[in-house]
């Protein structure tokens, strides 16, 4: 029964990625999210500490760069949809681009109001 909640949630998701949305308890996800990448963080620094003192991972380097290159794929997607949905000031255009901002922007040259 569990599927079927979740594809029934799949629009009220899609919809946090539209500019001026944002996850209701967004403070709690970015702080997830930064614990999450710290700790990765640690793990990838002990595997490193580890090898550099002669811990032997039984993985031939092939196997290992896959891993680490998929690691850091995941991780990469996973941080880019928790910063989309987690602040109301970035997103999609909810009108595909066509009107101007309704305040200025740091990108245009004048320093932001925030």
């Amino acid at each position: 029964m569990a599927i079927l909640d979740y594809i029934k949630n799949a629009p009220k998701f899609f919809e946090l990625f539209k500019e001026g949305k944002e996850i209701a308890n967004a403070a709690t996800w970015k702080s997830r999210t930064i614990a999450t990448n710290a700790i990765l963080a640690l793990i990838g620094t002990a595997l490193a500490l580890g090898k550099a003192f002669g811990f032997k991972l039984e993985l031939d380097g092939d196997t290992l760069q896959g891993l680490a290159a998929g690691a850091v794929a995941v991780v990469t997607a996973i941080n880019a949809v928790m910063h989309t949905i987690t602040s109301a000031r970035v997103g999609l255009s909810s009108d595909s681009g066509s009107s101007p901002p309704d305040r200025p922007t740091a990108d245009i040259g004048q320093p932001s109001a925030v």
